[in-house]
């Protein structure tokens, strides 16, 4: 690491000097590192630890900022989608796309840097070091280290127990726990080449050669396995979008290895683009579309019934959501006596029966929705897109390139 200690000092992830960190406010930029940051909420996982050096955190941001030239880089700079609604449904008829199950999880970026150390990245800027005895095996055929590389993906649990150990041997089903993956959903850049050019296909492709294929050779004829490794590595499969009924089946479910959440859709043709992304979109069937709010509530009441719903608005600045546009949404949800404690926290509420009802707190997230993605869930919420209306349009899209 001595090269990336070497030119840390003075940078930040948005450009400004580190003399001026205290200008910055929390809602704009990572300005601290909370040692309570779980890598897996309610889990500690063997190999893994929270890097601690604030300077050397800093440092890791920016360069990962810098492999995305097309976006902001004082937030976790990933590709999302919207949700899907009726109003844009009607895309997926007329553009070629591609999809691909996304299983229930944590997101992160997973950073192999020049020098082969492993650290990852999650949404609330945190980064985790997979200590060198607990390292991930990813080397090229020729047995070479793949390194200078960025992997965007949700790390999640296989739903059986039973599996395979390196060496063959099966577990007891009630004993063996279920194994950690890190799935990779897309990636940035891979042994040193840049993916956010190519389109969604291409970086799948090149990543699933590089490290796929040579990892699972070296599993299969016991090269460089290594029973300790932290979680193992899975990748996604895209197909074409009319496809996507396999996706629905109870069999393909059933046999999915993890746990599902919802199908992606990303044009086939799209680059790598960080943040909010119209064109691309998830669906999830009767989805309760929950969104992601700063909590504030107000002092000098001994008991408030109310607190106020904040989201992200012009400038990073946080906004009450009536703020931005006229809705007829409220921006404020009834307090219980656990929500009260959670004064500047990150909460994800449900709207239902004309108000907000709290779900649970985001320790995973540093900003809360967007007031257009907010926005985007409650429209998708109205105008909620049936399995039918989804293959129809899915059918007309057949024979695009």
């Amino acid at each position: 690491m001595s090269k990336l200690l070497g030119n840390r000092a003075g940078n930040s992830r948005n450009g400004t000097d580190s003399t001026d960190e205290h200008k910055i406010g929390p809602s704009e930029t990572f300005s601290r590192i909370n040692p309570d940051t779980k890598f897996i909420e309610n889990e500690d996982i063997e190999g893994i630890h929270l890097l601690m050096d604030f300077d050397l955190v800093r440092e890791l941001q920016v360069r990962l900022g810098r492999f995305i030239s097309n976006g902001p880089k004082d937030f976790f700079a990933a590709m999302w989608p919207v949700s899907l609604s009726t109003v844009d449904v009607h895309s997926l008829a007329k553009s070629s796309y591609v999809v691909a199950p996304k299983p229930t999880g944590p997101r992160f970026f997973l950073y192999i840097d020049p020098s082969g150390d492993i650290f990852l990245e999650n949404m609330t800027q945190h980064f985790f070091r997979v200590d060198e005895d607990h390292a991930i095996n990813i080397q090229s055929f020729d047995g070479r280290p793949i390194t200078d590389t960025v992997l965007d993906g949700i790390f999640t649990r296989e739903k059986l127990n039973d599996y395979s150990s390196c060496d063959g041997d099966k577990g007891a089903e009630m004993e063996t726990p279920r194994k950690l993956t890190f799935v990779i959903q897309d990636a940035i850049r891979c042994n040193g080449k840049d993916l956010t050019k190519s389109n969604i296909l291409q970086r799948i492709a090149f990543v699933r050669e590089e490290i796929m294929k040579p990892r699972l050779d070296a599993v299969k004829n016991r090269k460089g396995c290594n029973e300790k490794e932290a979680f193992d590595l899975d990748i996604a499969d895209y197909k074409e979008a009319h496809q996507s009924e396999n996706y629905l089946s109870r069999d393909f479910t059933e046999r999915f290895k993890y746990p599902y959440r919802s199908l992606v859709f990303f044009p086939r043709k799209k680059v790598y683009k960080s943040g909010t992304n119209d064109d691309c979109f998830q669906w999830e069937e009767n989805d309760i579309f929950e969104c992601s709010f700063r909590l504030k509530v107000c002092g000098g009441v001994l008991k408030p019934k109310e607190g106020f719903l904040y989201v992200g608005g012009p400038f990073r600045k946080e906004i009450l959501l009536r703020e931005k546009v006229k809705t007829k949404y409220p921006d404020t949800i009834t307090l219980t006596d656990e929500t009260r404690k959670l004064n500047g926290c990150i909460v994800d509420c449900r709207y239902f029966e004309h108000q907000w009802i709290f779900m649970k707190q985001r320790l995973d997230r540093n900003h809360p929705n967007s007031w257009r993605s907010v926005i985007g869930k409650l429209a998708a919420l109205e105008n909620a897109v049936s399995r039918e209306l989804l293959l129809t349009n899915l059918e007309q899209a057949k024979g695009l390139n």
